[in-house]
């Protein structure tokens, strides 16, 4: 195998692939996070197995992972390989993705979204909206601005109905904290007070997968509860307003 192969990789080379400094790969490797190299006399190779772990180790501190936390998961799983335990712990923890952005052209968006947008500028400084350049457009939260789409059809002004969004996002992440603060302070300090069980990641992770239909079903039913109460003090306003409360044959 020569040099140039993928199993055959200088230090240099491997970083240079993982888009890292030599200093990041040989401080990964002294945590214990890469495995030992193939040695070849006093030089040591590396193959696509070490590129993977770097990719793994990288993606894992893009979702918050510390590399203290991911050497904690590799040292507690020795039973099985480091790719599957620090796989494992991501997808336990992160099984929700947010709505994928839309890339289209700029003068498709008024067919896509069924309404021309009076205040183009307005979307993008909400961040609905990005400027890709060349004509290009990426829709952040494409369900949200189709939403806000029909919502201006039926007659509201598109600046009130982005001050509503940032009231919603708002409250929406006071919810989305506290459930899973209740997670954290519950089911995931149990799992770790026991040491981090790899016979366990199952139950946390199905825990977690629930945990987001249950957090929306409880908005949706508390939405539920408290949207009538509201129009029904509309309708009263609009009683008063009509003079129904002045109708002498009224009991």
């Amino acid at each position: 195998m020569g040099v140039g192969s993928p199993g055959a990789w200088t230090i240099d080379r491997l970083a240079s692939h993982a888009g890292m400094t030599v200093r990041n790969v040989r401080a990964h490797a002294a945590r214990g996070l890469l495995p030992p190299p193939h040695m070849q006399g006093r030089t040591g190779f590396y193959g696509t197995e070490h590129l993977a772990r770097l990719e793994l180790i990288t993606h894992l501190q893009s979702e918050g992972f510390s590399l203290a936390a991911i050497e904690r998961l590799v040292d507690a799983t020795p039973s099985q390989t480091a790719e599957r335990a620090l796989s494992q712990y991501l997808d336990m923890l992160m099984p929700w993705q947010a709505e994928p952005p839309v890339d289209m052209d700029r003068d498709e968006f008024t067919s896509w979204v069924g309404v021309e947008p009076a205040h183009y500028d307005m979307l993008v400084g909400a961040g609905l909206i990005e400027d890709l350049g060349g004509g290009s457009i990426r829709v952040h939260s494409p369900g949200m601005v189709r939403a806000g789409a029909e919502a201006v059809r039926l007659g509201m002004p598109l600046d009130a109905l982005l001050g509503t969004r940032r009231m919603v996002l708002e409250h929406v992440t006071e919810v989305a904290e506290n459930f899973v603060d209740l997670f954290r302070r519950t089911v995931w300090q149990d799992f770790v007070t026991a040491g981090l069980p790899a016979d366990r990641f199952e139950e946390i992770r199905e825990v977690v997968a629930k945990l987001q239909p249950v957090a929306a079903q409880t908005v949706m039913s508390a939405f539920r509860e408290t949207m009538p109460r509201a129009v029904g003090e509309l309708v009263r306003e609009a009683s008063r307003v009509l003079g129904d409360d002045e109708d002498p044959d009224r009991p």
